[in-house]
């Protein structure tokens, strides 16, 4: 990122994070995001698991431990979410100025909504009998929050049009 547009993008934004208020934000939205990634890998252990038990009883534990994530899981994601939106709000990046930051909040609104309407809905399907569609929503889970995780590392795809306006009008405040 080149230095003025450091500097323009600072002189946009009103509430900025600075120090250990940015720190323990970062920290909170990183524990936040590897638990919710936890949790989804610990789910697809357990779809994966019952769905190759040769114990009906044991299956059926697993499949309750599925129906049940999301009560663990929606808690812990909007705790990622909030804390993603407080470092987007407080940093140089904005809520929607970056293509990666956009791409990361469908990813979590995507997971935070099919948690409950598909993943536990399989698994109250396998508890009646019907353990066809549990694994894939599981999986899937993972590899969305994986996703998220390798464009928080890489920030792919450079601006949005409305972070590119952004930019433009701070350059143009700067020159004048």
């Amino acid at each position: 990122m080149a230095a003025t547009e450091a500097i323009s993008v600072k002189k946009t934004s009103g509430f900025r994070l600075r120090g250990r208020a940015h720190k323990a934000v970062l920290t909170a939205h990183v524990l936040a995001s590897v638990g919710w990634f936890g949790i989804a890998v610990l789910v697809a252990f357990c779809a994966i698991t019952a769905s190759s038990a040769g114990d009906p009883d044991y299956a059926d534990a697993l499949y309750r431990v599925v129906e049940t994530a999301p009560w663990l899981s929606i808690p812990v994601g909007l705790l990622a979410v909030a804390t993603g939106v407080l470092l987007s709000l407080g940093t140089i990046y904005g809520f929607v100025r970056y293509w990666w930051v956009v791409t990361k909040i469908v990813i979590a609104v995507a997971v935070i909504v099919t948690d409950p309407l598909v993943l536990a809905a399989a698994a109250r399907d396998a508890l009646a009998g019907n353990a066809d569609g549990v694994i894939q929503p599981a999986i899937a889970h993972c590899v969305m929050l994986a996703i998220a995780t390798v464009l928080s590392v890489f920030k792919p795809f450079g601006r949005t049009p409305w972070g590119k306006r952004v930019l433009a009008r701070a350059r143009d405040r700067l020159a004048a």
